[in-house]
């Protein structure tokens, strides 16, 4: 199942409009963060980093969108057992 959920992610919910919102969201804020060191670091150490970040930051919103998504099929599940 999480093998489905996570192609629903790649190919549908990665190029909503809402996700790019808080992925521009996320943008700003690493650049925010990495202002203070970017006078200490070269060019290419500053890409790095950033890079690294991104790399964090699109593994955890996978992570959330996939453990989302399976809260709210359980959260149907349960909801439709009630009834």
């Amino acid at each position: 199942m999480k093998d489905r959920i996570r192609e629903i992610y790649k190919n549908v919910a990665q190029d909503s409009d809402e996700l790019k919102m808080w992925r521009e969201k996320l943008e700003k804020q690493i650049e925010t963060v990495l202002e203070k060191e970017r006078e200490e670091m070269n060019i290419t150490e500053y890409e790095k980093c950033r890079d690294r970040y991104y790399e964090i930051a699109m593994l955890a919103e996978e992570g959330g969108f996939i453990l989302g998504f399976q809260y709210m099929l359980q959260l149907i599940i349960e909801c439709s057992s009630k009834v």
